[in-house]
């Protein structure tokens, strides 16, 4: 007796490894992290990375997203603004 056994898993995705521009010395650059209420643990990565910005010589900016819909998606959008207006380069997520 022979079985043929299917494997219903999609292959991976191709993904693009490109990390992007380097940033360049961080000295004196304003680094951003953009964080919101539900990935917690991402605080505590930012809590180990901030002190190593800061030590390289950057400010780091804290930027904690709120709600997307409404008058308080609206305010959220204005302050995204702000903030993508206010840092030389920001950390978003962790990409994975």
């Amino acid at each position: 007796m022979r079985l043929t056994i299917l494997d219903p898993t999609a292959p991976p995705p191709i993904v693009e490894t490109d990390p992007g521009p380097d940033a360049g010395p961080l000295a004196g650059k304003r680094v951003g992290f953009r964080s919101d209420h539900t990935w917690r643990s991402f605080e505590w990565v930012l809590d180990v990375w901030a002190p190593r910005f800061e030590a390289a010589g950057a400010t780091v900016d804290r930027w904690v997203s709120g709600n997307r819909v409404g008058t308080e998606g609206e305010v959220t959008f204005a302050a995204l603004h702000d903030f993508a207006e206010r840092v030389d380069l920001a950390v978003v997520g962790l990409g994975n």
